[in-house]
């Protein structure tokens, strides 16, 4: 079954290669064009191009030949890489993912059922996925061959950025640019206690011959930062730490979310950067709570989301700061513009202070923040203020244990969980 899903799950990036004689879009063109494809409910949807969304990666396949070449749970995995080294590379914000196949007859209903299984890439966080099949459309057929290739990127002003019929010819750097990767090094005891790495040595390598280009030391909080070129797909990252007693080491972000645990090596301990985490690491932003609720509404798969929001109170208090009202407003937006939709408001503190202060708090920081949506239009009927205090701590930073103010602040959090 999984061979079967090498073409479903891959259908990304704009072509720029003409079959038909009647185009021959090449990189730097601008494209404006529209195509009549299908979805998995044979209705008519028209692909264009440029997308309103913004940017564009469309995967030009034909599953029916699903078995031939590359297995496709490891061109998933592939496929997954490109993306993030698109959105990492060209520091792209919104991003619309296209899988286009063009199946015939039979083999479109066998398309159908395939991808209404079990979608092979996912709609997530940072991009929207839609699969469509061009189904015995002659001249969107050759309007896709002469627009698409394998692989293609297609900019929100319709400016094809890279095309290639391979994904190893697929790389999106801007290599002028520059990445800030900051992280945290722990290490754990036999209880899981964590523990900062203080003045470990860090450097990174790169390249085939993964020369040295960057090292620093971590501080009393194992925290690093190092500014990378933006032209390699892998990095390198390796550790000594100052007790050479250590036996683990775990990479985190600066708030305390684990990455990945280091692999200890006779020269040390190592951890291979990729892509998808340096979006995370650098901190790079790629959607706001509007785009990530279209990305869930347009999910039939996802029932609920529950996004992290930055509301901003003054210290000990419960009145929401000017800024935080844009946030607010996008989220009223939302529910007006889908009035079925619930919404559950749920605060959480940190652990400095105490802890029955902390709950009081953060039931109250809530039901602000409800009575401001209220006050807007919502029914209240509609909403739900929870206060969670300080149950719910998502790093080391418990009673009683000394961290840095990001890692702090990672605790300190206004989460909403929309329900269809």
């Amino acid at each position: 079954m999984i061979r079967n899903y090498l073409g479903i799950f891959l259908a990304l990036f704009f072509i720029c290669n003409s079959t038909s004689g009647q185009m021959n879009y090449r990189i730097g063109d601008i494209a404006n064009e529209t195509i009549e494809v299908y979805d998995t409910n044979k209705v008519a949807v028209k692909l264009k191009v440029p997308d309103d969304a913004g940017y564009l990666i469309v995967y030009n396949y034909r599953w029916v030949n699903a078995g031939n070449g590359v297995d496709a749970k490891d061109s998933i995995k592939v496929l997954e890489e490109k993306i993030a080294e698109a959105i990492v590379g060209g520091m792209i914000g919104k991003l619309h993912v296209i899988c286009i196949s063009y199946d015939k007859d039979a083999k479109y209903d066998d398309w159908i059922n395939l991808i209404k299984k079990e979608k092979p890439l996912k709609t997530n966080s940072r991009y929207k996925v839609d699969y469509y099949n061009l189904h015995n459309n002659g001249i969107g057929e050759l309007k896709s061959k002469a627009l698409f290739s394998r692989l293609c990127l297609i900019g929100p002003d319709g400016k094809i950025l890279l095309w290639s019929k391979y994904f190893a010819g697929f790389r999106y750097h801007r290599t002028e640019a520059r990445i800030n990767v900051k992280a945290k090094l722990v290490t754990s005891d036999s209880k899981g206690v964590k523990t900062p790495l203080n003045n470990a040595l860090v450097h990174v390598d790169s390249g085939d011959m993964f020369d040295t280009i960057a090292k620093t030391r971590t501080d009393k909080y194992g925290d690093f930062e190092l500014n990378l070129p933006n032209d390699k797909k892998k990095y390198k990252i390796k550790v000594k730490p100052q007790d050479e007693k250590t036996k683990n080491i775990s990479i985190l972000t600066r708030q305390g979310q684990e990455i990945q645990k280091m692999e200890l090596k006779a020269t040390g301990f190592e951890y291979e950067l990729l892509s998808a985490d340096i979006i995370v690491l650098a901190e790079i932003q790629t959607e706001d709570i509007s785009l990530k609720y279209e990305l869930f509404n347009s999910s039939t798969r996802l029932k609920d989301l529950t996004t992290d929001e930055n509301i901003f109170y003054p210290v000990s208090k419960t009145e929401i700061k000017p800024e935080s009202k844009i946030i607010l407003d996008k989220i009223v937006k939302i529910l007006n513009e889908n009035p079925k939709a619930k919404l559950e408001i749920i605060s959480h503190t940190d652990a400095i202070g105490d802890d029955a202060a902390n709950m009081e708090l953060s039931s109250k920081r809530a039901l602000t923040v409800a009575d401001y949506f209220i006050k807007s239009g919502i029914k209240a009927d509609r909403i739900k203020a929870i206060g969670k205090g300080e149950t719910q701590i998502r790093n080391r930073c418990g009673n009683g244990v000394a961290c840095s103010d990001q890692e702090q602040e990672y605790n300190r959090r206004t989460e909403f969980k929309f329900t269809k």
